[in-house]
C-alpha cells in the first residue's frame, strides 16, 4: 500500500454553469442533438431555401428542387400533374395565412395550396418574371410578396404592384416583415433596410444613413416592437421606430461567429437564432451568443452538415430547423435527457461508474480520464497526477464514513479518504487481480472487492483472497448483502453465489436462472432479490423460488446492467441499445401469475442519446441522487434523466390524414366524405401526427367501422392499406399515442362510401325479380300452347332435351370442383383459389391465413358406425366449415379424406385463430357420438393455423407446411384443439 499527498490542490476543475439546472430545458447548445436529412432520405434537393411549420404540425420545405412536406418520418413531394409551378421549381418563400392556406413563392409567381389543390394567386408577369423571396400577411388579410421584381400585394384576388411611382426606393427586395405597429420592414439587395409606414410612405436606412450594410438578407419582427435584420457583412441589427429610430448592431466583436448573416428565427422560449454564411448557427440568449457549426457540435465529430445557412425555423416543440445551401436539412433539438461529456467539462466521454455521494456530489469514473466530481455547478477532476494509480477507472463505492473506494482496470484499488488523501492497493497488497469489477461495504464495515479473477476482502492494511468451497473462483461483477445478512455474489460465468453462515450456495441455470453471467443485483423494499444478466432477461428470487422474465415476456431488452428504483416504483435498467423502464409491480404481477405480459418502455437512438452503449459488467453502473434523478454512465458521457419528465409524456399528439390514394391516384384532402367507384379498388391512407420531435415514438391505430369490430394497433406504421372494400358504408376512425398507453382519437372520422356495381344495386335485383316472374308466366303460357298444339310437341321436346343437356354439362363442370359428400369445394378448386389469392396478397402486401383441419379418430368412427354414418359425419363437419366463413374471397374446402382446409385472404394469425376456434367449438357442439374417440365422447376436430405476408422467403408451400405442422402438433397434444 502506498500513500499520496492530498489531491485536492492539484485537481483540475471545469465550470458546469453553462448547462444550468439539469432540470431546466434551456441549456448549453452542446446539449442539442443534431439530425440530418438529405436526398437519400427523400428530400427533393439538398439546397433548403424556405421552412414553415403549419398549424397541423407538418413541416413544409422549399428546396431548389421543389416543395416537400415532412411529418418527422417521411417526405411527401408533389408531381408536375398536381403542382406544375412547384413540383421541380425552386421554392424561396412559404407562408400560412389566417385561413390555413399555404402560400408558395417561386420564380413563376406565387401559388396557393388549399384542400390538397394548387392554384395561381400571383402570376409570373405580375412579379416581372423574377423570383419571390418573402411572403407576409398584414392585419387585414392581405398578402405581400417581396422579390427581385419589387413589391406585390394580393387582396381578395386583386393584385397591386408597387414601384417607383408609389415611392418604392428599390426594386430588388429580399425579405419582409410587419412589426407590431403595422410598419412593413423590407430588406433589400443593395439599398439597405426599407420601412413602409401604415400610411404608405417609405423610409430608407442605408450606409449613408448609418445603417451598417446595404445588403439585408432577412428581416424578422420582434414581439417587443421593431425588427431584427440580418445583413450580408454588417452583422445583426436591432431596429426600433421609424421617425426616431433606435439601432443596435451586433458583430463578431460581440460574439457572433461571422458578420455575414442569412436567416433569423425565434424559438418558443424567446431565444433568437441567427444563420450565417460560412459559420453555422448562433443562439442569442441573455445577451450572449453560442454557436454550432460543422466543427462545433454536441459531441466529438458531430456538428451541422454545412456552415452555409440559407433558412431557419423554430417549431412549436422547441426544435430549430436549419436549411443549408447544399448539405440538406438539419434539426437541432434539446435532448430529452441531459448528457454530460467532454463538451460540458468531463475529463472523458467513456463513463464507467457513477455514485451519488451523501454530501450531494456525483462521482463519475471514466476509462481514460480519471474521476470527475460534480457539485455546485462545477466539475473537479482527479487523475493519475493527483494520486490515482491510473486514469483507467472501472468502478466506485462510497463507504458509510465518506471514504470513496475506487476500482481500476489495470492498477487495483485506490481509497480516497474524506480529507482527500489517496491510498493505493495493488497486487502487492494481496489483491488476486488488478482489474476490479465491484466494491462493496457490508453492514459490519468490511469492504469486499470483486476482481476479474477472484474475490477479496479488506483487512485494514491490505486484502485477503477469500476462498471456500462454492465461492467464486473467477470474475465477480456484483456484490450485495440482503436484510438477513447473507452476501450475494454475481459472477461472470458461475451464476449467483449466496454466502451465509460460512456456507456457499450456488444458483445456476439449472436452478432457473436465465443465464450464469450475473452482472446486477438489487434487493427491493419487500426483500425480493432481483438479478440482472448479460442478455437473456432478469430473475427474481422470492421466498426461495426463482422466477424468470425474458424479452418475449415484454422486457425491452434482455440485458440488465443495473437496477435503479425510482420514487414511483419503476426499475431503470441499461443495455447496449439504450436504457429502459419497467414497473416493479408489473414484474411481480407477471411472476405471480396476475399479468400475461409486462409493459416496459425503452429509450434508444431516437431519443437523442449521444450513444446507446451503457456501462456494464461492473457494480455502480448507475445511481439515483437525493432529488430522484437517475444518472447512467455511457460510452459517450453521463446521461441524467428526471423520471417525472420523460419523452412521450404529456398529452398525446393529434392525428391527421396526410395523403389518400385510390388505385395509386392521389386525392385532394378537402374534408369531404370519400366516395369510391364500384368494383375492387385499392385504398391507401397515409397518417401523420402533430409532433415532429417524437415522430419516432408515436403509435397509430385505426377502426374501420363496417369492416372490423374494434381498434387495430399498427405501431409506427403510417400507411393503412385496404386492398378491396366491398360496396357499402364505412367510417375510418383514427387515434394516436405518444407512449402506447394514452390515446387521442381524431375529432372527425372519415366517412367512406363504396358505390355498388350495377348488378349489386337494388334496381338490378328488382329487374331480375320482374324478369323471373315474366319468364315463369311465359313458360306457363308456352306449356298451354304446347298442350293445344300437338304438332309442335316434338319441337318443344327437342328444345327441352337440348337445354337439359346444356345444363347437365354445366352441372358436371360444377361437380368437377365440388366434393360429393360434403358439398364443399374440392382439393382442385382449393388449389386454384390458393394460387390466385397468394398472387393477390403478394401484390398488395397483405396477410394470407390458412386453417387445416382433421376429424379426430375418423377411421375408428367409420369402422364402428359404418360408411353411411361416416359420410353423414363428414357432411356435418363440412356444413360447420362452410358456415364459418363470411367474407368474399374466403374458401372452405375438403382437402382429402377426413381433412378440410379454410383459406382466409387478408386475415392475420389472430383472426385465423378465431375462425379455427369457432369451427372447433361448432363441431363439438354438434354432439355426434363417437364412442371410441380418444379425444372425448363426441366427434371432435383438430386444427392447425398459419398466416404470413407472402414474400420470397414465405411461399404458399411453406404456409401449407406450417399449417400442417401446427395440425399435427394439435393431434400430438391431445386433439380437439387449435394450434
Amino acid at each position: 500500500m502506498s500513500a499520496s499527498a492530498s489531491a485536492s490542490a492539484s485537481a483540475s476543475a471545469a465550470d458546469l454553469g453553462a448547462i444550468g439546472d439539469l432540470s431546466d430545458p434551456i441549456r448549453a447548445v452542446s446539449q442539442y442533438k443534431i439530425d440530418l436529412w438529405q436526398t437519400e432520405q427523400g428530400l427533393p434537393l439538398n439546397t433548403v431555401q424556405a421552412l414553415l411549420q403549419s398549424r397541423d404540425g407538418g413541416l413544409w420545405i422549399g428546396t431548389a428542387g421543389g416543395l416537400a412536406r415532412f411529418d418527422g418520418k417521411r417526405f411527401v413531394t408533389f408531381d408536375a400533374a398536381r403542382a406544375p409551378d412547384v413540383a421541380s421549381q425552386p421554392v424561396f418563400a412559404l407562408l400560412e395565412d389566417r385561413q390555413g392556406r399555404l402560400w408558395i413563392g417561386h420564380p413563376n409567381g406565387v401559388t396557393v395550396y388549399e384542400h390538397g389543390r394548387f392554384s395561381t394567386a400571383i402570376t409570373k408577369a405580375q412579379v416581372s418574371r423574377r423570383r419571390i423571396w418573402s411572403l407576409v400577411e398584414d392585419k387585414t388579410g392581405a398578402i405581400w410578396a417581396a422579390g427581385d421584381g419589387g413589391l406585390v400585394r394580393w387582396k381578395d384576388g386583386a393584385v397591386k404592384v408597387f414601384g417607383a411611382a408609389d415611392g418604392l426606393p428599390a426594386a430588388r427586395l429580399r425579405s419582409a416583415a410587419f412589426d407590431t405597429a403595422g410598419t412593413l420592414w423590407i430588406g433589400t439587395t443593395g439599398a439597405g433596410l426599407l420601412a413602409m409606414t401604415p400610411d404608405g410612405k417609405f423610409k430608407t436606412f442605408d450606409p449613408a444613413a448609418g445603417f451598417p450594410h446595404a445588403q439585408v438578407r432577412f428581416v424578422m419582427a420582434d414581439p417587443a416592437g421593431g425588427v431584427w435584420a440580418a445583413t450580408a457583412g454588417g452583422g445583426l441589427v436591432r431596429m426600433r421606430g421609424v421617425d426616431q429610430p433606435e439601432m443596435r448592431v451586433y458583430t463578431t466583436a460581440d460574439g457572433l461567429p461571422s458578420d455575414h448573416l442569412t436567416a433569423l428565427t425565434r424559438d418558443v422560449r424567446g431565444d433568437l437564432w441567427i444563420g450565417s454564411w460560412g459559420a453555422g448557427v448562433s443562439r442569442l440568449r441573455d445577451g450572449r451568443f453560442s454557436t454550432i457549426s460543422t466543427g462545433h457540435g454536441p459531441g466529438p465529430g458531430t456538428g451541422l452538415a454545412g456552415n452555409q445557412i440559407w433558412s431557419l425555423m423554430a417549431d412549436r416543440e422547441g426544435s430549430v430547423w436549419v436549411g443549408t445551401w447544399v448539405d440538406g436539412l438539419n434539426r437541432l433539438r434539446n435532448r430529452a435527457f441531459t448528457v454530460l461529456g467532454t463538451p460540458e467539462g468531463l475529463s472523458h466521454d467513456n463513463v464507467r461508474s457513477v455514485v451519488a455521494a451523501r454530501d450531494g456530489a456525483i462521482w463519475a469514473a471514466t476509462s481514460g480520464g480519471g474521476i470527475n466530481r460534480l457539485k455546485d455547478g462545477r466539475i473537479t477532476t482527479l487523475r493519475q497526477a493527483d494520486g490515482l494509480p491510473t486514469d483507467e477507472v472501472s468502478t466506485l463505492h462510497e463507504a458509510r464514513d465518506g471514504t470513496l473506494w475506487i476500482g481500476t482496470y489495470t492498477a487495483g484499488v485506490a481509497r480516497r479518504r474524506p480529507d482527500g488523501h489517496i491510498d493505493t492497493f495493488g497486487a502487492d497488497s494481496g489483491l488476486p487481480g488488478v482489474e476490479i469489477r465491484a466494491i462493496y461495504e457490508d453492514r459490519a464495515g468490511t469492504v469486499w472487492v470483486g476482481t476479474r479473477s477472484a474475490l477479496a476482502r479488506f483487512n485494514g492494511q491490505g486484502f485477503d483472497v477469500v476462498k471456500a468451497p462454492g465461492l467464486p473462483t473467477e470474475g465477480v461483477a456484483a456484490i450485495l448483502q440482503d436484510r438477513a445478512g447473507a452476501l450475494w455474489f454475481g459472477t461472470t460465468g458461475q451464476g449467483l453465489v449466496r454466502w451465509r453462515d460460512g456456507k456457499a450456495r450456488q444458483f445456476t441455470t439449472a436452478d432457473g436462472l436465465v443465464s450464469d453471467w450475473v452482472i446486477a443485483l438489487k434487493e427491493d423494499a419487500r426483500g425480493e432479490l432481483w438479478i440482472g444478466t448479460n442478455g437473456e432477461g432478469i430473475n427474481r428470487i422470492k421466498e426461495g423460488r426463482v422466477g424468470a422474465i425474458k424479452p418475449a415476456d415484454g422486457l425491452w431488452d434482455g440485458l440488465s446492467q443495473v437496477f435503479l428504483e425510482d420514487r414511483s416504483g419503476h426499475f431503470w435498467m441499461t443495455c447496449d441499445r439504450g436504457f429502459y423502464r419497467v414497473a416493479r409491480d408489473d414484474l411481480d404481477a407477471f411472476l405471480d401469475g396476475g399479468l400475461k405480459q409486462v409493459r416496459s418502455v425503452g429509450f434508444g437512438p431516437g431519443d437523442t442519446l449521444r450513444a446507446t452503449s451503457f456501462a456494464g459488467n461492473l457494480q455502480a453502473a448507475g445511481a439515483i441522487d437525493a432529488r430522484g434523478r437517475v444518472w447512467l454512465p455511457s460510452s459517450a458521457g453521463l446521461v441524467v434523466l428526471d423520471p417525472e419528465h420523460l419523452p412521450g409524456g404529456g398529452e398525446p399528439p393529434t392525428v391527421r390524414i396526410e395523403q389518400i390514394k385510390v388505385d395509386g391516384e392521389t386525392l385532394a384532402l378537402d374534408g369531404q366524405p370519400l366516395v369510391l367507384p364500384p368494383g375492387p379498388v385499392a385504398l391507401s391512407v397515409s397518417l401523420a401526427a402533430s409532433t415532429l420531435r417524437e415522430a419516432d415514438r408515436v403509435r397509430f391505430r385505426f377502426w374501420m367501422e363496417g369492416l372490423s369490430r374494434g381498434w387495430t394497433d399498427v405501431g409506427n406504421d403510417r400507411e393503412l392499406t385496404f386492398p378491396a372494400l366491398s360496396h357499402g358504408q364505412y367510417k375510418l376512425r383514427l387515434a394516436v399515442s405518444g407512449d402506447g398507453q394514452r390515446w387521442r382519437e381524431s375529432d372527425t372520422p372519415l366517412p367512406i362510401t363504396v358505390q355498388p356495381r350495377f348488378h349489386e344495386t337494388g334496381w338490378f335485383h328488382f329487374l331480375v325479380a320482374v324478369g323471373a316472374i315474366g319468364f315463369f308466366a311465359g313458360a306457363v303460357m308456352f306449356r298451354i300452347r304446347q298442350l293445344r298444339e300437338r304438332h309442335i310437341e316434338m319441337e318443344r321436346l327437342v328444345a327441352q332435351r337440348t337445354e337439359e343437356l346444356r345444363q347437365a354439362n354445366e352441372h358436371l363442370k360444377q361437380l368437377s370442383f365440388l366434393d360429393a359428400v360434403t358439398g364443399l369445394p374440392n382439393r382442385r378448386r382449393f388449389n386454384e383459389a390458393a394460387d390466385e389469392e397468394w398472387r393477390r396478397a403478394r401484390r398488395t402486401g397483405t396477410s394470407l391465413a390458412l386453417v387445416l383441419a382433421d376429424v379426430d379418430a375418423f377411421k375408428r368412427y367409420n369402422d364402428q358406425m359404418g360408411h353411411l354414418k361416416g359420410d353423414e359425419c363428414l357432411g356435418a363437419v363440412g356444413a360447420v366449415l362452410g358456415a364459418s366463413i363470411g367474407r368474399a374471397g374466403d374458401l372452405a374446402a375438403r382437402y382429402g379424406g377426413e381433412e378440410f382446409v379454410v383459406l382466409l385472404p387478408g386475415a392475420d394469425r389472430e383472426a385465423a385463430l378465431k375462425v379455427a376456434e369457432s369451427v372447433r367449438s361448432g363441431i363439438e357442439s354438434l354432439a355426434m357420438p363417437h364412442p371410441t374417440s380418444p379425444a372425448g365422447p363426441v366427434v371432435t376436430i383438430s386444427l392447425g393455423v398459419a398466416a404470413c405476408v407472402p414474400s420470397d422467403t414465405c411461399t404458399l408451400e411453406n404456409l401449407i407446411a406450417q399449417a400442417d405442422e401446427a395440425l399435427y402438433a394439435a393431434k400430438r397434444e391431445g386433439r380437439n384443439q387449435v394450434r
